[in-house]
């Protein structure tokens, strides 16, 4: 079968790296697989893959998505489409031709990624979402509930030896000083245990700005604190295989790409006791330890059990990643979702043969906000994590 992913782009992030996933995977299963973005490449994903990729060259707009991918789509004709968090060629749905089976794929939990999903759905031959937490949002205003299958992400991970007997009490954070990532949590959380006595390093990655980087270095022994900025994945497993916890402090957390790589390296994960996908991923005590949501005290406690107690979770925590997580494992969940659907009568959409109208992006309300007030709001939100996690959906409003 002639099978396509369409992504946003290759400028990293959780889509594009399942998307490449499930291409190789596709494509070793003897399918004629395709990966293809609106915007131009960044050169991210590379080459010499077994799968064509393949790019629209939009700008950052991408206001001519929706035609440029209607002539793509009769220039390259498909079986099936799976599109990828790419609101600008939303609006093609309904009039693409009843030869291609359309799967909306729904990569988080805020209502701007799946509402399109709602109103499509006539025109969907699938929809799947890459957790549970993620499809309990939209599934009770289906029409027909068995249109949406949940398919849990995987990945590729690198080889890797047995457990590292000598590994230091180094922590990761992967959230930059993003406050819906719990970036204040950490400047907490560090706090708590230097108090406690903690004598190891945390590795921090993500963007930061000058600002925050400065309330960084006024930390006590912040000189155990490296802060790495935007990195390759190749070197946040590499820190993972020596450090012995990730901090996973999001309010919000659809799946947890970054739970499952650093978990294949080693690395025990400490977390919130929220709503997340991280719930899915991690058993408490087993895998992973969780503590109240804003309690950083107990969190401390948490982080110093799991650097005291190490090899009594390692083992478990690299085999479940690895055994569970995998991008062939996944691959089985897309392999059965493809043989259902291609069974499907065809959809005579409602819009076919009609030129498509171009993409108006929308602007976010926060965003004309003053950037010194939209600073004071993230201070404020980032620094009350009950609060925080009560907002998590208003993301992109």
């Amino acid at each position: 079968m002639k099978l396509c992913w369409l992504i946003p782009d290759d400028r990293g992030g959780g889509i594009a790296s399942v998307a490449l996933s499930c291409c190789r995977q596709a494509a070793k299963a003897g399918h004629k697989t395709t990966l293809l973005m609106l915007l131009a490449p960044t050169g991210w994903i590379g080459t010499g893959h077994n799968f064509r990729v393949s790019s629209l060259e939009l700008s950052d707009s991408a206001q001519k998505a929706p035609e440029a991918l209607l002539q793509w789509l009769e220039e390259n004709p498909q079986d099936v489409l799976f599109l990828n968090g790419c609101g600008q060629a939303d609006i093609i749905i309904p009039y693409l031709p009843p030869s291609i089976k359309c799967v909306y794929v729904v990569h988080d939990t805020a209502p701007r990624y799946w509402q399109t999903a709602i109103s499509e759905e006539d025109n969907l031959e699938s929809i799947f979402a890459i957790s549970e937490t993620v499809g309990s949002k939209f599934r009770s205003q289906l029409k027909q509930t068995t249109k949406l299958s949940v398919i849990l992400n995987g990945c590729v991970f690198p080889e890797r030896s047995e457990p590292n007997s000598t590994r230091q009490n180094e922590l990761i954070f992967l959230g930059g000083d993003n406050p819906t990532k719990g970036a204040f949590d950490a400047i907490d959380l560090w706090k708590k245990l230097v108090k406690l006595g903690f004598p190891g390093k945390l590795h921090w990655f993500g963007h930061v700005t000058p600002e925050f980087r400065a309330r960084i270095e006024q930390l006590q022994n912040s000189e155990r604190i490296h802060v790495y900025g935007r990195v390759k994945r190749e070197l946040i497993f590499s820190a993972a295989a020596s450090a012995k916890v990730l901090l996973m402090l999001s309010r919000v957390e659809p799946f947890g790409m970054a739970t499952i790589e650093a978990m294949s390296m080693g690395c025990i994960p400490v977390a919130w006791d929220i709503d997340t996908g991280t719930q899915e991923i991690v058993t408490a005590n087993k895998t992973g330890l969780f503590a109240p949501l804003g309690n950083t005290q107990i969190l401390a406690h948490k982080v110093l059990d799991a650097c005291e107690n190490y090899h009594a979770f390692s083992a478990a925590v690299i085999k479940h990643a690895r055994a569970n997580f995998d991008e062939a494992v996944m691959w089985t969940g897309y392999e059965s979702l493809i043989n259902r659907i291609s069974k499907l009568q065809p959809i005579e959409r409602s819009k076919r043969g009609e030129k498509p109208t171009a993409y108006q992006p929308p602007t976010p309300r926060f965003q004309v906000l003053p950037t010194s007030v939209r600073s004071a709001i993230r201070e404020f939100v980032g620094q009350y994590p009950r609060l925080g996690y009560w907002l998590r959906d208003l993301r992109g409003w």
